[in-house]
Parts: C-alpha cells; structure tokens; sequence
C-alpha cells in the first residue's frame, strides 16, 4: 500500500508535478502526465475530461484544501498531473487504479 501523502510530496520535491485542473488536463492531452490526481470535490467538467484521457486518473479520498496540504502547499488543489515522479513511488498507485496489488 502506497503513502499517497508522501508519494506526493515526494514526487513535488524531486520530480515534475503541475497543479491545477487547466494545467493537468493539458498534460494529459499532450501525452506528457503519467497519472493525475484529482480531489472529492474536483469539479464534474473536469472529471470528465480527465476520464476521457488516456492517461491512469487516482481519485484521492479527501478535498481539495486536504489534497493541498498533502502536496505542501498553503491552498487548495483540486487536480495535479505527474509529469516526471521522481524518487516518489507516485507510479505505484497505478496497480491500485488497475486493480492489482499483490505483485
């Protein structure tokens, strides 16, 4: 089981993450996110464009000011694509958002 709080941070500190629902669309479009994050109270527009992506999407179980605090910063964030994870194990959640786990 993935520590998606730290994974995030982790990911912000070492890696290539962008945040917000307008940046992390557009990563996913282009191909460049490898997955993205989005919050409970993510707006409905946005999740459907993340869900017509081709790119894996985590629902992360709290709000946006608690997906916020999670990646370190001060505001709310109600989307965020990861574009490089780092030393993070970010990418481990995509057994989670396929189904697996007991590799």
């Amino acid at each position: 089981m993935v520590d998606v709080d730290r994974a995030l941070r982790s990911s912000i500190r070492t890696g290539n993450v962008v945040l917000g629902s307008n940046k992390a669309v557009e990563a996913g479009l282009s191909g460049k996110a490898k997955i993205v994050v989005f919050s409970a109270d993510c707006p409905e527009d946005v999740r459907s464009q993340l869900a017509s992506m081709d790119v894996p999407a985590y629902s992360y179980p709290g709000m946006g000011k608690d997906l916020g605090s999670a990646c370190g910063k001060p505001f709310s964030v109600a989307t965020l694509a990861v574009i490089e994870p780092g030393d993070s194990e970010i990418l481990a959640l995509l057994r989670e958002i396929r189904g697996g786990g007991n590799e």
